[in-house]
């Protein structure tokens, strides 16, 4: 069995470090799943705007 675990001074397990390992494993998962979706929004719109003819530059009569 692997004993890696973290104790505080008490020799309880530190729950502060595992709650905090916690928030910064949410924190990566967050700005990566934000980065993605800006990145697919963005190519959206690039592709939004590229199916686009330029018709509007002509006149219209």
């Amino acid at each position: 069995m692997n004993n890696d675990l973290k104790y505080d001074a008490f020799g309880n397990l530190d729950a502060d470090y595992y709650v905090e390992k916690a928030y910064e494993l949410r924190r990566q998962y967050f700005a990566a799943a934000t980065k993605k979706a800006a990145a697919n929004v963005k190519a959206f719109f690039v592709k939004l705007t590229a199916n686009r003819s330029i018709k509007s530059a002509q006149p219209q009569h």
